[in-house]
């Protein structure tokens, strides 16, 4: 049985010591015009982030290494299309994004995980996406530099550690 997730109203409740606190990500067109990754990412598969993803990244994924991204896409009733970057993580050595997903398809529902997965897993049903880059060809020092300068420059909300000098007081925006 599919676990509900958290409404912010109760995730609030649960931390009345320091609400949880949802600006737009930050935007600074200087960082990302300095993103220089060692190769060309591929074309990205887009998965929907509910507790089926699973399920429905089938073989040709779960077993790979590589870059994931966890997308907001509104369903805006006007244009143009938007899309928020969340969170960016990589999956390396023996890990996969099979077992790498186990642990956020178990945070649905749960009030006993980190803040920022509680805040990732449930806020945003049916609006989040998970955007992943199959980089199994490369090698895992590879794939953390572009981890890195992804969220060096990106600055996404949810990653705790942020790369770039300039991001670094920014953090508190999101916490």
């Amino acid at each position: 049985m599919a676990q509900q997730p958290l409404t912010l109203d109760e995730l609030n409740k649960m931390n009345p010591e320091k609400t949880y606190n949802v600006p737009a990500p930050g935007y600074n067109p200087k960082a990302w015009d300095s993103i220089s990754l060692p190769i060309t990412l591929p074309k990205p598969i887009k998965l929907t982030f509910d507790d089926n993803i699973r399920k429905s990244m089938g073989t040709s994924v779960k077993y790979k290494k590589g870059i994931y991204m966890f997308c907001i896409e509104p369903d805006f009733p006007f244009q143009p299309e938007v899309r928020y970057i969340m969170y960016i993580g990589r999956v390396i050595k023996e890990n996969t994004f099979f077992k790498r997903f186990y642990d956020y398809v178990k945070a649905i529902g749960d009030p006993n995980k980190r803040r920022n997965i509680q805040l990732l897993t449930n806020l945003w049903n049916g609006k989040m996406f998970v955007y992943y880059y199959d980089l199994s060809q490369y090698s895992d020092d590879i794939i953390s530099n572009i981890e890195t300068q992804l969220i060096g420059r990106i600055i996404p909300p949810m990653n705790n550690e942020l790369y770039l000098k300039e991001a670094q007081n920014t953090r508190s925006l999101y916490n």
